[in-house]
């Protein structure tokens, strides 16, 4: 910890669910306190930044290994804090400018022009053109295809906000999170080419090239819809239309699948004696005549009951297009509620399934 001018320093970096942000203050080369904001899931992420913070400060380093299962949220916090430090250094100018005392405002340290940043709102991409001069974001034009009664609205706020405290940091609207949240990226990166810490013209790095799937709900990597389902405390399994084995998540060990198994046939991937059971359960799920199914049957090794449901799969259409398996350990549970079936026995297709969350009319 060289070189570092005492004062308080701000950082902030992406976590998983939205951005991290510190408060860094140093003092004779030292990291005496870290105060953070942070918005990720109270039991894990939020835990784990915690955790980041505290080893921080007491190794006086952000050489620490990341938190297991919380690495989005681990990784931004020594992010956002190896960024407050290169502001204490000297090295990066601050992320919000600097207060004037004389004046009582704040001031930063930008090449005056007008430079673009794009981000991802809720409706897809959002586009900020922000004219600086050399110590003041003077102006914002917003370019995109935000909700106008939400997103649209949501964005007036923001710049609005954002010309009135000459603050880059972007505080989240209520109800219009990706947009928030697509404004501060595209925000960040055109002070960024402003301030010189950004090359518009460099090779973009490998993340950046990778595509980012649109939902209804927002919009996820490659990378982090895997994440997701292998994160899922079940295990799932896709089976395509042609009753082919198509896909299965990884790192859960109820039931063994390999690679070599994709593209096979459903029933070929069972033992032979349930196959003439798993047959009738594909056909009838497959036609229609089932909506769903759930069953259980125990370990012999460790007396586990293992809890099953299979259900049929729809596009926005109304078009079935496979169906999903998925398995978990069912013995928390099992001994609550009524006993569903067990393996081999199939259940009455004319009555409404709870476990599969059947709603019938």
């Amino acid at each position: 910890m060289n070189n570092l001018k005492a004062g308080t320093y701000k950082g902030r970096a992406t976590g998983y669910h939205d951005y991290i942000t510190v408060d860094v203050t140093v003092d004779e080369g030292k990291i005496v306190k870290i105060d953070y904001s942070e918005n990720e899931t109270p039991n894990k992420g939020g835990v784990a930044v915690a955790k980041m913070v505290e080893e921080i400060i007491k190794r006086q380093s952000i050489e620490i290994d990341t938190v297991s299962g919380a690495t989005y949220a681990s990784g931004g916090t020594l992010r956002a804090v190896d960024y407050a430090l290169e502001v204490a250094r000297g090295e990066r100018a601050p992320i919000d400018g600097e207060f004037n005392e004389d004046t009582g405002t704040i001031e930063h340290h930008f090449t005056s022009g007008t430079y673009s940043g794009n981000g991802d709102g809720y409706k897809g991409e959002i586009n900020l053109n922000v004219t600086v001069s050399e110590n003041k974001i003077e102006k914002i034009e917003y370019q995109g295809k935000e909700t106008p009664d939400i997103g649209g609205k949501a964005m007036e706020e923001i710049i609005a906000r954002i010309l009135r405290s000459q603050s880059s940091q972007i505080d989240t609207i209520s109800g219009a999170t990706f947009s928030s949240r697509g404004a501060q990226e595209a925000l960040d990166y055109a002070l960024g080419i402003a301030r010189g810490e950004i090359d518009p013209e460099a090779e973009p790095k490998l993340e950046d090239l990778e595509p980012r799937i649109q939902f209804r709900g927002g919009s996820l990597t490659i990378e982090q819809i895997e994440a997701v389902l292998n994160t899922l405390p079940v295990e799932i399994t896709f089976v395509g239309p042609d009753l082919r084995f198509q896909y299965f998540n990884e790192d859960h060990h109820e039931f063994h699948r390999s690679q070599a198994s994709l593209g096979s046939h459903f029933i070929d991937c069972h033992p032979p004696h349930v196959r003439e059971f798993v047959g009738k359960l594909a056909g009838e799920l497959a036609d229609g005549t089932r909506k769903s199914e759930t069953h259980w049957f125990t370990r012999k090794d460790d007396g586990r009951k293992i809890f099953i449901s299979y259900v049929p799969v729809f596009n926005r259409k109304g078009e079935s297009i496979g169906f999903m398996e998925y398995v978990q350990n069912g013995t928390p549970f099992i001994e609550t509620i009524d006993e569903p079936n067990r393996r081999g026995e199939l259940s009455d297709p004319t009555e409404p399934n709870p476990f599969a969350r059947e709603k019938w009319s």
